[in-house]
């Protein structure tokens, strides 16, 4: 027995919710492509309505951040002359002035992305819940199983997203502090290149555990320390197609960095992009259930009834030997 497999031994087995399916289909990503495709309009209601609960990321981020920015550059009155000769006259700030932009998006990531990673996750409990339903043919109406995905799911998606947006700030914040230093002094402590790498890490890995996570935690009525306990050994398992596919779907984000593409980007967030994104992960975390879990479930239910059969044979031919052995045993005299 190799060590995966007596790793996924010690996982928690059971039925998922879904309908009877063939456990071993193959092109889950082009099947997540076809369902995105011929649900394209539900698709687009879905997005809209994660976009109400994704405002506080829109709003903070987006509209207020670059605004403070700006505001507070104007009101100290810093000059970015670079001791090029321009704005002759006045004190070149331009140290002061990285120092004020990058103190802003810390605090901005430190007071407000944890909180907003919260309220996003109500709505995703619920974009989740209708997506599954989606992948596996079964009837959606929008409306009706977006709520009622943020009935059944909401305190796990809340525990689960409030961790990621803990560590997201985290790495967040020792990104921009290394960033600060880097800039203006043109070097950092071991310390800070030490903490920045290690964030950036635990908010990768945190990434892959989320990736199987979230779509199993709507899939089984597992409790959550079941759901901790199989997640950690599927992402293991399945450590290497994680971490493409989740390295493929981070990769459109680095446009976010480019000025006129990112408005391309955030109109496609907003409109369909989320929903895309949801649906791909749906289709991954079926993928480890169906060859972990549901598989390894059928397989023990179909050992377990013919070991059933067996002892049921067993138990009539000992019963037809003590019959033979004891003929008038049983009868009326």
């Amino acid at each position: 027995m190799s060590k995966l497999t007596q790793l996924a031994s010690h996982m928690t087995l059971g039925k998922d919710l879904g309908p009877d399916r063939d456990y071993g289909e193959r092109g889950r990503i082009r099947k997540a492509f076809s369902v995105f495709g011929s649900n394209l309009k539900s698709m687009l209601a879905i997005n809209l309505m994660l976009d109400v609960f994704a405002l506080p990321f829109i709003v903070m981020f987006i509209f207020l951040m670059p605004q403070y920015e700006q505001s507070q550059i104007a009101a100290a009155g810093y000059s970015f002359s670079g001791f090029l000769g321009i704005g002759y006259g006045l004190v070149d700030d331009t140290v002061a002035g990285i120092n004020m932009i990058y103190g802003i998006r810390s605090d901005f990531f430190l007071y407000f992305f944890t909180p907003a990673m919260m309220i996003f996750s109500i709505g995703l409990s619920g974009a989740y819940h209708c997506m599954r339903n989606f992948y596996w043919g079964v009837e959606v109406k929008v409306l009706k199983h977006f709520f009622r995905g943020i009935k059944l799911h909401w305190w796990k998606f809340l525990i689960t997203f409030t961790f990621l947006g803990l560590v997201g700030t985290n790495a967040a914040c020792a990104t921009i502090e290394l960033m600060r230093l880097m800039s203006t002094t043109g070097s950092a402590a071991a310390g800070i290149w030490v903490w920045c790498i290690g964030s950036l890490l635990f908010a990768l890995l945190s990434m892959l555990f989320a990736g199987v996570f979230v779509p199993m935690s709507i899939s089984f009525k597992f409790n959550y320390g079941q759901l901790i306990k199989n997640s950690l050994i599927a992402c293991i398992i399945f450590f290497l197609p994680n971490l493409i596919l989740t390295a493929l779907m981070i990769a459109p984000m680095f446009l976010l960095m480019v000025n006129i593409v990112k408005y391309i980007m955030y109109i496609v967030l907003i409109t369909v992009g989320a929903s895309l994104y949801l649906i791909l992960n749906v289709a991954f975390g079926n993928f480890c259930n169906d060859l972990l879990i549901n598989s390894m479930y059928e397989y023990e239910q179909e050992q377990a009834a013919k070991a059933q059969q067996m002892q049921r044979k067993q138990q009539l031919k000992e019963a037809a030997k003590a019959q033979r052995a004891n003929p008038k045993k049983g009868k009326k005299r």
